[in-house]
């Protein structure tokens, strides 16, 4: 009788290709989770930055004061009032605040009441599109805002921009004015 002790030849070349289709399906298996995790975590920060400069927007437009808004194609200007003062200094509480769209670059400017010093922010990246809109209670969404003393306040503010993966971003944002 002839027994074998081990393994043919042809048994190993099958289960290395058997070893080795499992391996590559793993590779790109794997392959694909890393990829679409990176690709999740990129949207994820470019969603995060959005979010943060419309937080910024809001955060301003809450404590904007009846001074007149001053509204163009891709820039906004306003007054806020309420500027926390975390060390207590010898200042207005009252910021000029300007909103501009430059080379694909948002910027909030800023500027303390009484003085000539300037602050810049990079609120947003790689915009594509930007615009501003205020709601009248009579002629409703307009591009162009008067100035004067007989304007009524703006209710609500419509930001309209693209920027990375977002096509078409819109948000409204409501006034004071428009509080019950």
């Amino acid at each position: 009788m002839n027994r074998q002790a081990g393994f043919t030849l042809l048994e190993l070349v099958i289960a290395l290709a058997i070893f080795a289709l499992l391996g590559l399906a793993s590779w790109t298996l794997f392959d694909g989770v890393v990829r679409v995790q990176r690709s999740t975590m990129t949207h994820e920060g470019e969603f995060r930055r959005l979010q943060r400069a419309v937080a910024v927007i809001e955060r301003d437009l809450l404590h904007v004061t009846e001074q007149p808004i001053m509204l163009g194609q891709t820039q906004l200007q306003l007054q806020r009032g309420n500027w926390r003062n975390p060390l207590d200094q010898a200042r207005s509480e009252r910021q000029a605040l300007t909103y501009r769209l430059d080379n694909g670059v948002l910027w909030r400017d800023s500027r303390a009441e009484g003085t000539q010093i300037e602050q810049r922010q990079k609120l947003l990246e790689d915009v594509r599109h930007l615009s501003w809109r205020l709601f009248d209670r009579q002629a409703g969404w307009r591009s162009d805002w008067p100035t004067g003393q007989a304007v009524d306040a703006p209710l609500a503010l419509e930001v309209q921009l693209s920027t990375g993966r977002f096509e078409s971003i819109r948000r409204v944002l409501l006034l004071p004015g428009a509080w019950p």
